[in-house]
């Protein structure tokens, strides 16, 4: 048994999904098939529901590292992996260091206003969030939020990645640290493709050839006030449930699966943008937020970042 060679640990909404989706189709490349596996932060976080901090379980008492290599026995090649909420989660880099000491890490980073925006609705249309957006940032600002809130709500902050990246290197080596700009991924195809594979020690040529994507679009739908009645809210959560199931089992195809869960529940879904508008002054605020901390990203990784301005 042995550690993935790589993993693509974040960030959330930023294109790490699709850095893997691109990955996967490399011949030299073996992916873990979980698009997120988080065997590194608790998964007690995981919940659909808020979480209580004193219901959670200590991590090293149930993660022996023999069962994390266990998901990559069966791989061959280059093996990897993603978790895009690694870099966020602090408490996961000790565990990182500690227990992976040589693997890589690749880490996707995105403009943190458009990634905040689409983490808010993500969170939306998964039912985690009840505010608005803007009620949703000013909610940051409470020193109390709790582990649950500060891993799947924690929109704005989240967005301060140099700080995310500074604690990282604490821990791991930047050799051992790519940053990829998804902006830049999109605008230098062949440059940023062939950096990510001499990183990776797997064939440039192939992972250029392969075509450019964008996977895990935000799914922006909520129940409509109908199926969220009482006495019939569970007729629908049921379907839901029972669907999924159907869907997961007939294709592993991201746009697949996005247009059977239109086809099996689009009449009694609707769309969370258009309900859920944002007002262009929290934009502009968040986008004066982030320059100090975008220029702070710039130092910490030598290069401009144009593509934010």
């Amino acid at each position: 048994m042995s550690n993935p060679n790589f993993i693509i640990a974040g960030e959330r909404r930023s294109g790490s999904t699709t850095m893997y989706e691109i990955l996967k189709q490399h011949s030299e490349v073996g992916m873990y098939h979980l698009s997120d596996y988080d065997f590194f932060i608790e998964p007690e976080l995981f919940s659909r529901t808020p979480l209580l901090d004193e219901n959670l379980k200590n991590w090293d008492e149930t993660h022996p590292l023999s069962d994390y290599q266990d998901l990559f026995s069966g791989l061959s090649g280059c093996t990897g992996q993603k978790d895009a909420d690694l870099l966020w989660w602090r408490p996961s880099h000790e565990r990182l260091a500690r227990m992976l000491p040589d693997t890589k890490f690749i880490i996707i980073l995105r403009n943190p206003v458009k990634r905040a925006e689409s983490q808010y609705f993500n969170e939306l249309g998964k039912g985690r969030e009840t505010l608005s957006f803007e009620a949703a940032i000013e909610r940051e600002k409470n020193e109390d939020l709790s582990s649950w809130q500060k891993l799947h709500l924690q929109y704005k902050e989240r967005g301060c990645y140099a700080s995310s990246l500074g604690h990282f290197y604490k821990y791991i080596s930047r050799e051992r640290v790519k940053v990829v700009i998804l902006e830049e991924l999109f605008m230098n195809w062949n440059e940023v493709m062939t950096e990510v594979c001499i990183f990776l020690s797997i064939n440039s040529e192939e992972g250029i050839a392969i075509k450019p994507l964008h996977s895990n679009r935000e799914e922006l739908w909520q129940r409509n006030e109908f199926s969220k009645r009482k006495g019939i809210s569970w007729i629908f959560n049921l379907w839901d449930r029972i669907s999924e199931a159907i869907i997961v089992r007939i294709t592993n195809n991201t746009k697949k699966r996005v247009a059977l869960r239109r086809s099996f529940r689009g009449w009694y879904y609707r769309s969370a943008r258009a309900e859920h508008k944002v007002n262009p002054s929290i934009i502009d605020k968040l986008k004066q937020f982030y320059k100090p901390h975008n220029e702070d990203l710039e130092k910490l990784l030598g290069k401009k970042l144009s593509y934010w301005q």
